[in-house]
């Protein structure tokens, strides 16, 4: 009866090892490809500006349409266009748009922004300024 409790006692130890060396292999494994899969969709901060920004009303619809260039060396992907619309000094409403498939070194794409309009549920916000900023997502 000694040895059998021996062995199971034994065996449970031994499969416990087993669980928390997997367990911790597993957990670092699975930070590094999240690490990895993270950087495929971010850039680094100053490496892409807004180049040409303008604002127009078409089909009662306010739209911001402009251009953003990759100023960095590496390939920008996951690179959104924020636009604060402002009136006065006082934040009114804020609209972005994302830019599908990344930007090359050293080349620009072009951007269209919705802020809103072309029905009466969503009318176009009243404002007199905007700013325009690139984040990544």
């Amino acid at each position: 009866m000694k040895t059998i409790l021996y062995k199971i006692f034994n065996g449970f130890l031994t499969g416990l090892g087993f669980s928390v060396a997997l367990g911790i292999t597993y957990y670092y494994l699975t930070q590094k490809m999240t690490e990895d899969a993270m950087s495929m969709y971010s850039f680094e901060a100053e490496t892409v500006e807004v180049s040409k920004s303008r604002k127009l009303e078409r089909d009662g619809k306010l739209l911001i349409l402009g251009e953003v260039k990759n100023i960095g060396e590496d390939r920008a992907k996951g690179v959104n266009v924020t636009v604060d619309l402002y009136l006065g000094e006082e934040f009114v409403k804020q609209c972005d748009e994302s830019i599908s498939g990344g930007i090359p070194a050293g080349e620009a794409r072009n951007f269209e922004v919705s802020c809103g309009g072309g029905c009466a549920k969503n009318p176009i916000v009243e404002h007199d300024s905007y700013e325009i900023y690139v984040s990544g997502y």
